[in-house]
């Protein structure tokens, strides 16, 4: 069931786009807009995180697969901020600029030990290897993430994370 995960940086004249869909058809064809603009990516304001996304917010979090799961503000970090799509096929979650900063001081808090410890540990619902290997992509993913909050704490930006299943 893991799909490809997304994160976009969204400064105020795209968050304003985000916010103004009413639907979510509209919204996931502005979403695939903002993924396809050659500024995004270049700008560092478009991050791919491939199905890493998964084992990262059971990480943070709880264990599960859960947006209620886990304590803020590393519950915010992957499936905890304002659900923005209604259907079960999609996700897009909104994090708000004034949360960004928070966020990655939490995450800035986030030490390869302790979240090893916890990959080690996912439970049963996680279905994915859990190698050497697997680790090793995942907490190069958490790296990533942790230099895409820090960017958009600095610039006040919104941040979007989308997940399409198939």
């Amino acid at each position: 069931m893991t799909a490809r995960g997304f994160y976009i940086a969204l400064g105020r004249e795209h968050a304003k786009r985000v916010f103004g869909q009413k639907d979510d058809a509209g919204l996931q064809q502005l979403v695939q807009e903002l993924q396809s603009l050659p500024d995004m990516k270049k700008s560092g304001r478009l991050l791919e995180m491939g199905a890493t996304w998964d084992p990262i917010h059971r990480c943070l979090t709880d264990g599960e697969l859960d947006p209620e799961g886990g304590e803020p503000p590393l519950s915010y970090v992957v499936l905890g901020g304002k659900q923005l799509h209604k259907g079960d096929d999609y996700i897009a979650v909104l994090l708000r600029p004034d949360m960004t900063p928070i966020v990655s001081e939490a995450l800035d808090e986030v030490h390869e030990v302790e979240f090893r410890r916890k990959f080690d540990a996912l439970p049963a619902s996680y279905t994915r290897p859990k190698g050497e290997k697997d680790f090793q992509e995942v907490w190069l993913a958490v790296q990533r993430l942790k230099v895409f909050f820090q960017a958009a704490a600095e610039n006040l930006e919104a941040v979007l994370f989308t997940v399409k299943f198939s």
